[in-house]
């Protein structure tokens, strides 16, 4: 495994001198840490005194016993680490490292000069023959902890240069308040390669999930990877082939030949990555057509899916009932609001997690709101109203958040948050909150309709909400709103509704009767017993991602995402135009019209109808005020369709 940086760190006296700033006149500059001192009662809070237990530092050079030093007394000052895990697993650790250090690598003086990947193998060696018990995963993880540390701290170059991007200092990337890696790492693609896959890395990073961007990383760099052992003298992918593509793909299945979903959707990431370095125009991209290349049937089917309707993974209500009956159980006890939140919510674990307690309640003269960022969408300040009970528990919590929080633990004001340890300033991990519904249901035996035991998923909570919201006859527009879906097309997979709601609400919809558009354009009511003649248009019933824009000659019901540039008639502002006061009842008829399609839109919500139709309309109204002062209306003039002056003498 290649862990190396193509940059090869140096010492930075500049960096030596901060460090020193930072320890000294205060206990860290001591070269013995006596664990039971008075100056370690602030970092011991709870937890047991020592017996005699000191940390010396005696036997380190003098450049790595300073960055020792300023990196434990950084971490401490953060509370990421506490004294106990101080003796218990870093002391230890150091001793034999400084060891193996002098006696493999006596020249090396500092971190900033260790060759990473050329050591840990030496290092994980020296411990085994040490005789340590200790897990030799635990050795490698702690000095590759300090080395990413110090690598970070002493590598001054913008983030995009490094071959380790750590995320927080990319203001672009959207990173959840609940995650721990932070970084991106392009150490294992090929050198040659590098270049071109931080550059498209950097585009994603703008547009994508940073877990999305890690999962097109992987698929990248075993592609890359493959491609570096094909054709070792490569530097671009100008000289792709057809043979190249199915080689790959013959290695990838056989590599991977359960063909899970995850794994199929690394080969069409691999597919999307040629796609579109080809689009942008990037130098390195294939010279042969993509699509010519790797074929979309190359990609195996992952079974067969059922209807989106019938994947929806919502909590039964036998199984919500019982939930609700034992949640007071559910420990550790302060993940039972972040549950509560979920069913009266519906929002996803990332954005509840992500409430901020000075701003998460909001009251208006019609109640209290829960308000937060929804980061998917990117809908900031989103707002749903919420019961009396939900407030009274999300005001509890908000004000024990604020006692608790310090600008040093809780920088970022969230809601639920860790005030101490590595996850300190940080929201609870979600696989936590899982693995506690799950063992509450595993004790209380909280089972399905069919007897067994249920495994309950955090996204769940999302799907019973909006299916939920749509049985109690919420419109459809309203749970796009709740749920800050982006397309009515995402809020369909909730419309899972009983028949009996189906038909009540399919009752209240008709009851005022249906219309018919006549020859001459009018509404007339007709009987509902005609419901199943194909020719009527229900207006009542037009599905909500069509446009249902008056046209002079018809309707036009494109879906809403297809770009059309002729539907509202181009001709009304087109300067070869040319319409007299004879062409005025035409357009009296079409203002007609198009007020009563407006109408329509209104009534049942449309806003989509109402405006560009209420567009339309202007135009035909700034079209009929010229005709009616008995003028012609032509942008071009006369002198644009005529012959003027002595330009007539020369009509023949």
């Amino acid at each position: 495994m290649n862990l190396a940086y193509n940059h090869q760190l140096t010492p930075d006296f500049g960096k030596a001198k901060d460090m020193e700033r930072f320890i000294s006149g205060n206990y860290w500059e001591k070269d013995i840490w006596n664990l039971n001192d008075s100056f370690w009662n602030d970092y011991s809070a709870g937890q047991k005194r020592f017996t005699t237990r000191r940390i010396t530092f005696f036997e380190y050079p003098q450049l790595l016993r300073l960055e020792i030093k300023y990196y434990l007394a950084t971490r401490l000052s953060k509370k990421t680490i506490s004294p106990s895990s101080l003796w218990s697993d870093y002391q230890f650790m150091l001793k034999y490292f400084i060891h193996f250090l002098q006696e493999a690598y006596p020249q090396v003086n500092s971190f900033s000069e260790i060759m990473i990947e050329e050591m840990l193998p030496a290092w994980l060696d020296y411990i085994a023959l040490s005789g340590r018990k200790s897990s030799r995963q635990g050795y490698r993880a702690q000095i590759y902890q300090l080395y990413l540390f110090f690598s970070d701290f002493y590598d001054t170059r913008d983030e995009y240069e490094k071959d380790i991007w750590d995320c927080r200092k990319i203001p672009s990337v959207d990173i959840p308040v609940h995650a721990t890696n932070h970084l991106i790492n392009f150490t294992f693609i090929p050198p040659a390669f590098q270049r071109l896959a931080k550059k498209y890395i950097k585009t994603r990073l703008t547009i994508c999930a940073l877990s999305t961007v890690r999962l097109e990383l992987g698929a990248i760099t075993y592609f890359l990877q493959f491609i570096a052992d094909a054709e070792p003298k490569w530097t671009n992918l100008r000289q792709l082939t057809r043979r190249h593509i199915e080689n790959f793909i013959q290695q990838y299945l056989n590599t991977f030949p359960s063909k899970t979903r995850r794994q199929l959707d690394k080969l069409l990431s691999t597919r999307n990555f040629l796609l579109r370095i080809q689009q942008f125009n990037y130098p390195e991209s294939p010279l042969l057509p993509v699509p010519s290349l790797f074929f979309h049937e190359d990609i195996p089917l992952f079974g067969t899916l059922p209807p989106k309707s019938e994947r929806i993974k919502y909590i039964p209500d036998g199984v919500m009932a019982q939930l609700k009956e034992h949640l007071e159980f559910l420990t550790p006890s302060e993940f039972i609001p972040v549950v509560i939140i979920l069913i009266a919510s519906g929002w996803r674990i990332s954005d509840v997690l992500n409430l901020r307690y000075d701003n998460c309640l909001e009251y208006t003269e019609q109640g209290w709101y829960l308000k937060g960022d929804i980061r998917k969408t990117r809908t900031i300040g989103h707002r749903i109203p919420i019961s009396e009970e939900v407030k009274v528990v999300v005001e509890s919590v908000a004000q024990i958040a604020q006692q608790k929080s310090t600008e040093t633990n809780n920088p970022r004001h969230l809601l639920f948050n860790r005030y101490s340890g590595s996850r300190m300033g940080m929201a609870p991990d979600p696989h936590r909150i899982s693995e506690a519904l799950n063992k509450l249901a595993q004790k209380f035996s909280i089972v399905d309709d069919l007897g067994n035991l249920y495994h309950f998923k955090l996204h769940a909570f999302r799907h019973t909400k909006g299916v939920e919201l749509i049985n109690n006859g919420m419109s459809l527009v309203h749970v796009q709103k709740w749920m800050a879906h982006m397309s009515p097309e995402m809020t369909l997979v909730y419309a899972k509704v009983l028949d009996t709601t189906l038909r009540k609400s399919w009752e209240q919809a008709v009851k005022n009767g249906l219309f018919k558009i006549t020859a001459s354009g009018q509404l007339k009511q007709i009987d509902i017993s005609g419901i199943e003649n194909e020719d009527l248009i229900e207006w009542e019933y037009i599905r909500y991602n069509l446009d249902a824009v008056r046209m002079p000659l018809g309707f036009c019901m494109k879906p809403k995402k297809q770009d059309c540039f002729t539907q509202l008639n181009p001709c009304l502002t087109c300067r070869n135009l040319c319409t007299t006061p004879d062409f005025l009842p035409q357009y009296e008829l079409e203002i007609q019209e198009t007020k009563m399609l407006i109408e329509r839109g209104k009534a049942q919500g449309r806003e989509v109808w109402v405006e560009k139709n209420q567009h339309l309309l202007e135009r035909y109204e700034e079209i009929v005020t010229v005709l009616r002062s008995g003028q012609t209306r032509h942008l071009a003039g006369k002198q644009g369709r005529e012959y003027v002056g002595k330009e007539r003498e020369n009509v023949k």
